[in-house]
C-alpha cells in the first residue's frame, strides 16, 4: 500500500518547518512530510502515488511547472486572487485548490483535510487505543435545570484533560455556551453523526476537521439547530462512541446530557460514570428524588455509577 506523502514547498525554510511541527501535532493522518524550499527537488516525487498532497507557495506555484501531481494546495501570499481561468486552474488530472499561507495553521490543517477527503488513495489511521482498552464515558445529568452543569462538565473535562485524552460533547438542543455553540463553526454535532453513519473509512478525516480545541478542552460544536438536536437517538450517540472509541485514540467522553435529549435513560445507560448537580431548593430536590427512584427501579443500572457533584469555586466532586 501506498504511503501518504505532504511536501510542503517553501522558500521560507523557518516557515516549513513550524508548519511542519504543527501539523505533526495535530493530524493523525498517518503523512511522510517532506520540507522543500529547492522546488527542484520536486520532481522526485512525481512518481510515488496517487496519495502525494503538495503544499506550495502561490510565488513557487506560479513559477514552476509541477506536471505529475494530482493534489495541489496553493498556499496564497498575494492579496489579488488567482483567477480560475487562469492557466495552472483546473489542470487536466489535477485537483487545485488555495488557502492563505499566513493564517492560523488549524486553518490550513483544515484545508489539508479537505482535499483528503476527496483522495481517493488516502490511508486513514487514527490514532488509536490500545488493544481491548475502552474508552471511559462520563456522563453529567441534573434533573432540576439549572444554568452550572455545562460549566461543571466543562470544568472537569479540562482537568481530566491532564490525565488522559479527553473529549467534551454537549447534547443540550438549548446550549448558550459561546465557545461550545457558535456560529462560526460551519460543521456541528449533527454533522458528525451522520458521518459516524455513513463515512465509513474516512470518519477520521471527518472527526479531525471538525473537532475545536479551546485552552486544552477537545470539543465537538454543538448543534444550531434545536430541532435537529432533538431529533438525535441514544443509539446514534452510541455510534458515535464506538466510532470515536476505535478510531481516535481518547480516553475518555464527557458526555454533558440535557433534558431535551431524546431517550434520557437510553443515554444514561451509554455511561460508566454520572455525575449529578445537588441543589438544595426544595423543588430540584423533589425532581431529583424522583429521577432517583426511576433509577432504583432499572435492574440494568448499578446505583454506585451515580455521583453527586457540589457546586464549588473548585469543582470539586463528592461520592
Amino acid at each position: 500500500m501506498n504511503k501518504n506523502i505532504l511536501i510542503i514547498c517553501d522558500n521560507d525554510k523557518n516557515y516549513c518547518k513550524k508548519l511542519d511541527s504543527y501539523i505533526r501535532d495535530n493530524l493523525s493522518i498517518p503523512f511522510d512530510i517532506y520540507e522543500i524550499t529547492d522546488a527542484e527537488r520536486l520532481m522526485g516525487f512525481t512518481e510515488k502515488g496517487k496519495n502525494v498532497l503538495l503544499l506550495i507557495s502561490q510565488t513557487l506555484f506560479e513559477k514552476e511547472k509541477l506536471n505529475g501531481f494530482e493534489h495541489v494546495l496553493v498556499l496564497r501570499e498575494k492579496e489579488k486572487c488567482l483567477a480560475e481561468e487562469g492557466s495552472e486552474y483546473g489542470a487536466q488530472h489535477r485537483d487545485t485548490r488555495y488557502t492563505d499561507k499566513y493564517q492560523k495553521s488549524e486553518k490550513i490543517t483544515d484545508a489539508i483535510l479537505g482535499m483528503c477527503l476527496d483522495m481517493p488513495g488516502i490511508v486513514v489511521k487514527g490514532k488509536e487505543n490500545e488493544a481491548g482498552k475502552k474508552v471511559k464515558v462520563i456522563g453529567f445529568y441534573t434533573p432540576a435545570l439549572n444554568n452550572n452543569q455545562t460549566r461543571e462538565a466543562i470544568a472537569y473535562a479540562r482537568n481530566l484533560s491532564s490525565e488522559g485524552n479527553t473529549i467534551y460533547i454537549n447534547t443540550d438542543p438549548l446550549c448558550t455556551n459561546g465557545v461550545i455553540r457558535n456560529e462560526a463553526w460551519e460543521e456541528t454535532l449533527i454533522d458528525l453523526m451522520y458521518f459516524a453513519e455513513c463515512a465509513g473509512d474516512k470518519f477520521g478525516i471527518y472527526f479531525e476537521r471538525i473537532l475545536k480545541h479551546d485552552n486544552g478542552l477537545d470539543f465537538i460544536p454543538a448543534s444550531n439547530s434545536a430541532c435537529q438536536s432533538r431529533m438525535i437517538s441514544a443509539k446514534e450517540y452510541e455510534k458515535l462512541i464506538n466510532q470515536i472509541e476505535g478510531r481516535n485514540g481518547y480516553d475518555n467522553i464527557i458526555l454533558d446530557i440535557s433534558e431535551g435529549v431524546r431517550d434520557l435513560f437510553g443515554m444514561i445507560h451509554l455511561c460508566d460514570e454520572i455525575y449529578m448537580l445537588w441543589d438544595d431548593d426544595y423543588k430540584a430536590n423533589m425532581r431529583t428524588n424522583l429521577f432517583l427512584e426511576e433509577l432504583k427501579r432499572d435492574d440494568g443500572f448499578d446505583m454506585k455509577r451515580l455521583h453527586r457533584i457540589s457546586r464549588t469555586e473548585e469543582h470539586c466532586l463528592e461520592a
